[in-house]
């Protein structure tokens, strides 16, 4: 049993770590991206790996994810999801994209 964790968390933390760093900056990045609306704000924010369906047709250099903000304005409550990839300076690049 110990073998087995200690294998899944070698095969995992090379993603992990990777999505960590870079799941930070994606939701910064969204947050800002956020519309302009008086009282607007963050409950929670999730990100999840692009579906394979779409990163098939995917020709940029890194692996995008998908960062899901769930959000409370006075008028309604909204999920705002956006598509992020890092560039090759190490930024990220944030896209909204309609569910």
């Amino acid at each position: 049993m110990k073998m087995f964790i200690w294998a899944a968390l070698v095969l995992l933390a090379p993603s992990c770590a990777w999505a960590a760093a870079d799941a930070k900056s994606c939701v910064l990045k969204a947050t800002k991206a956020l519309p302009k609306v008086a009282g607007l704000r963050v409950n929670k924010s999730a990100v999840r790996p692009m579906p394979a369906v779409q990163l098939a047709n995917w020709q940029g250099q890194s692996k995008p994810i998908i960062v899901d903000l769930d959000t409370d304005a006075p008028s309604a409550s909204e999920r705002y999801s956006y598509i992020c990839a890092s560039s090759p300076a190490g930024t990220a690049f944030v896209q909204r994209i309609l569910n």
